[in-house]
């Protein structure tokens, strides 16, 4: 939802305008003399991947991962 503040009333209200933006039900567009000046509108979030816990120890990896094997392999 998008309400229009006044430079005042945003400058009274700014903490709660912050707490509704957090929640991000509502963007706020603050004017000046009938004009729009700024919004506040609530950002994206990222979502942060973490690895998985515990595999780490689980893997191992045997053998050379950077010799060339390529002769072993058949040409088709």
């Amino acid at each position: 939802m998008q309400t229009v503040m006044n430079v005042n009333e945003a400058k009274a209200n700014f903490s709660g305008m912050l707490s509704e933006v957090e929640s991000g039900l509502v963007s706020f567009t603050i004017m000046r003399y009938g004009h729009p000046i700024a919004k506040l509108v609530p950002i994206e979030r990222t979502r942060k991947i973490r690895p998985l816990s515990g595999y780490g120890s689980k893997i191992a990896i045997k053998g050379d991962l950077f010799s060339d094997d390529s002769a072993l392999w058949e040409n088709a």
